[in-house]
């Protein structure tokens, strides 16, 4: 078995650990956008997926004990863009991350022997699904004008102070806070 250092499972952990802190940062771009254009609720997802994804990148990071290692990989640069079109990217990133990448380096990591690393990407690969999944369904309200509207009553929450809703789109303003619509979210309230 080859030294840990000198693995190409630990270079594919640094390289995740990158692709990770790129992703905070990239969503929290997105999620600043986001808002601007008055989706405050997409804002907050893009946030929760960028503290997601500083969670992954936590993880990656703890593989290693200090030190410094070199590492070169090819890595995705782009422009934050409206909403939509940054939905649409920020999901294609995700399945590429899930279904291409981090498959690839956890069959290296078996392959070397170390299947901790292994379990890892497969594990933050499952949340990577969600996340394309999320980014993707957004996008489709959006492109359909569902984003505080649907076809039949639901219940609606304001993200700022909790009020509750009922009907197929959420109110001009907010009775509780006077916040406008797109301070309302679809809420589930099963959980």
């Amino acid at each position: 078995m080859v030294a840990f250092r000198e693995s190409r499972t630990a270079k594919n952990l640094l390289i995740s650990y990158a692709f990770e802190s790129q992703a905070t940062t990239r969503y929290t771009f997105f999620a600043d956008q986001a808002a601007r254009e008055g989706y405050i609720q997409f804002a907050g997802i893009f946030r929760e997926t960028a503290g997601q994804e500083c969670e992954h990148a936590l993880r990656f990071f703890k593989f290693f004990n200090g030190g410094e290692l070199e590492v070169t990989a090819s890595f995705l640069t782009g422009v934050v863009k409206d909403t939509k079109a940054n939905l649409v990217a920020a999901a294609e990133l995700e399945k590429y991350v899930h279904s291409s990448l981090y498959p690839g380096f956890a069959q290296v990591a078996r392959e070397e022997g170390l299947v901790r690393a292994a379990d890892v990407w497969d594990a933050i690969s499952v949340a990577e699904v969600r996340h394309e999944e999320t980014f993707r369904e957004l996008a489709e309200n959006m492109a359909t004008n569902r984003a505080f509207r649907r076809e039949s009553s639901c219940t609606w929450r304001c993200i700022n102070c909790g009020y509750i809703h009922q009907g197929s789109e959420a109110p001009e303003k907010c009775p509780a806070c006077v916040r406008p619509s797109n301070y309302f979210e679809v809420f589930d309230p099963k959980y």
